[in-house]
């Protein structure tokens, strides 16, 4: 084996080759589009040796993390013969320069034991599992993780909690988490997750952001369902298009669910100030025929100020926000005007529906975020 840069365990079999490491990681700029329901995510390359014996038909179709994607990474590999690992050209190898890699030194006993993409990989009909029962070592190659991230989820796995770390950041958080994602070793790392959550200094964040995403992610990924549901009321409160999920393995469902409430939800509102309007004009609303006609007249050029009438904003509104709309509505400036009072003096008009604070008062300006009980299948 490869000379290890990184010595988790000194007698272990196995080598873990990361070429490329450090890349970039849930980048803004390679947010999911409004038709991309997939994620690409870094991982290890290896290959099966020869197609193993099943007795289970293909796996159902559907959401790329609503379970354990663990299975479908292994097995979308295409096979290959096992004789190709002894016969891997020099010129493969050199396309990967070495300075660009890092090599791990781990115990095969642990990785089987922590994760199933590894137990598949090493004791299957895969090369590298041919190569570690022939010889009793071998190598796993990795591709783009962040280096510390591997290796804080490596020295759980090798029950090494004092070379652990008690704190992290947000963003390493979220990069430990996809990792146990793709390597299906959750269980392995559960006992350390709270200290973790209980430590962060990074806040939800109160607009939509990156950091907002992330938070997201490890809301889902660790099931934490109060910071669930805040998140996911932030994000379609504030979010004016498509949710993005920025690469990260968060359900397709859920980032769907998010989109298609916010549109229901300014979908609901448009509706209401229609409505309102409607009683005003046909003085349903209104304590009168002045009082209607004129808050009728006052809705109407406040809604054509705000680009709220026809054409108006129509689904799936791109560039509106439910925030923005609802605030927008809140600050519509109502109309004054007085009626005779007794004698000579006047007073000014003032019954339930002759100020937009009174139709409008109760809006809420925050969507109610999503239960995470209903987007886990038990």
């Amino acid at each position: 084996m490869d000379r290890a840069t990184h010595i988790i365990d000194p007698n272990g079999e196995v080598i873990i080759i990361l070429r490329s490491p450090n890349a970039p990681f849930a980048d803004m700029s390679e947010g999911m589009s409004n038709n991309d329901s997939t994620f690409t995510l870094p991982g290890p390359i290896g290959e099966p040796a020869a197609e193993e014996p099943t007795t289970e038909g293909p796996a159902a179709e559907g959401p790329a993390a609503e379970g354990s994607a663990a299975e479908e990474r292994v097995d979308g590999h295409t096979e290959e013969p096992a004789d190709e690992f002894a016969k891997e050209s020099d010129s493969e190898r050199a396309g990967q320069p070495e300075e660009n890699c890092i090599h791990i030194q781990v115990s095969a006993k642990h990785l089987i034991l922590a994760s199933s993409v590894f137990k598949k990989i090493l004791t299957g009909s895969w090369k590298e599992g041919i190569a570690y029962l022939q010889e009793g070592s071998v190598e796993i190659t990795a591709q783009s993780w962040d280096t510390e991230a591997l290796l804080v989820m490596l020295r759980i796995i090798h029950c090494q909690s004092y070379d652990v770390p008690r704190k992290l950041t947000l963003e390493m958080l979220a990069k430990i988490a996809v990792l146990a994602d793709y390597y299906d070793c959750r269980e392995a790392i559960d006992l350390v997750v709270s200290t973790w959550i209980n430590s962060l200094d990074e806040i939800i964040p109160s607009t939509y952001s990156r950091n907002l995403i992330l938070w997201l992610w490890v809301a889902w990924y660790f099931r934490l369902p109060a910071e669930f549901e805040k998140v996911t009321a932030i994000a379609m409160s504030q979010s004016n298009d498509w949710i993005e999920n920025l690469g990260l393995p968060i359900p397709d469902n859920i980032i769907r669910s998010m989109y298609d409430r916010r549109q229901e939800e300014i979908t609901g509102l448009l509706l209401q100030l229609q409505d309102i309007r409607d009683q005003l004009q046909n003085g349903s609303k209104g304590c009168g025929f002045e009082c209607s006609s004129i808050m009728y007249g006052a809705l109407t050029k406040q809604m054509q100020l705000n680009a709220l009438l026809s054409p108006g904003p129509a689904a799936p509104f791109p560039g509106l926000g439910y925030r923005v709309l609802v605030q927008s509505v809140l600050s519509f400036k109502s109309p004054e005007w007085y009626g005779p009072g007794g004698g000579r003096s006047k007073y000014r008009h003032n019954c339930f529906d002759s100020t937009f604070i009174a139709l409008f008062g109760g809006l809420n300006d925050t969507i109610k975020g999503l239960e995470i009980d209903n987007f886990v299948h038990l």
